[in-house]
């Protein structure tokens, strides 16, 4: 069995001496090759799962963010029950992308403008100090 495992390996490392030391000096060598690489790959996943978490973290103590993310989650949910999909760059033109987000934008000032005169109107203009 041990000469099966070291004849692969000497191929596998286009090893040519049968010489058992060699084979071991290589199969060491390729273990600590592949640890490290393992363990740089390993630690590049960590290093960006302590940024998301960070960013996730952060997002959590801010209600704004928090309330954003939400309304991101509500619309996408809405998108899939009204259309049974997410949105999906394919499904429009560049063209009618634009059309889409100046429409859509539109209405935000539409939004905007009737909340403005109601707060003018309630005399509310958002300069008042406690």
């Amino acid at each position: 069995m041990f000469e099966q495992i070291k004849k692969w390996l000497m191929k596998k490392l286009d090893i040519k001496s049968p010489v058992i030391k060699s084979a071991t000096t290589a199969a060491e060598q390729y273990a600590s090759d592949h640890y490290r690489d393992l363990t740089q790959s390993q630690t590049h996943l960590i290093v960006q799962l302590e940024a998301k978490l960070a960013a996730y973290e952060a997002q959590q103590s801010n209600s704004v963010l928090a309330d954003i993310q939400q309304l991101f989650v509500n619309q996408t949910n809405k998108g899939i029950r009204k259309y049974g999909e997410t949105v999906r760059a394919e499904n429009l033109t560049p063209v009618e992308w634009c059309q889409h987000a100046l429409e859509e934008h539109a209405d935000s000032m539409v939004y905007l403008m009737a909340l403005k005169k109601s707060l003018e109107e309630s005399g509310a203009n958002g300069l008042e100090t406690s």
